[in-house]
C-alpha cells in the first residue's frame, strides 16, 4: 500500500467516525490490486437503526462525496454499515 492509499483509508475512516458518531467500530481496508483506491469500509453505529440497507448506503457514499471522495479517488467500495446489535451477532455468528 502506498502512502498516499493509507492517506485516503485514514481520511475515510476519519470521516465516517465524525459523520456516524458515537461509532462502536469503523475500519477502512484498501483492497486494491493496482489499479486505485478499492475500499472495504465497515462502519457499526447506532445511527444506522431502523435505517433500510439502501439509505444506509446513500447515507456513507453522501459523506464520502462531501468529503471530496469521488469516483476519481475511490473507484470501488464495499459499504457494511451496521447496528452495534448486527454487528455483535455477526461477531458471534
Amino acid at each position: 500500500m502506498s502512502e498516499g492509499d493509507r492517506n485516503v483509508t485514514e481520511i475515510v475512516k476519519g470521516e465516517c467516525e465524525l459523520s456516524f458518531a458515537p461509532t462502536e467500530f469503523v475500519e477502512c481496508i484498501d483492497q486494491s490490486d493496482g489499479c486505485g483506491a478499492k475500499l472495504l469500509l465497515t462502519i457499526v453505529s447506532d445511527k444506522f437503526d431502523k435505517v433500510p440497507l439502501i439509505q444506509r448506503h446513500r447515507k456513507v457514499q453522501k459523506t464520502l462525496k462531501d468529503a471530496g471522495f469521488g469516483m476519481d479517488q475511490v473507484h470501488a467500495i464495499t459499504i457494511r454499515a451496521w447496528t452495534v446489535e448486527q454487528y455483535k451477532k455477526k461477531q458471534n455468528a
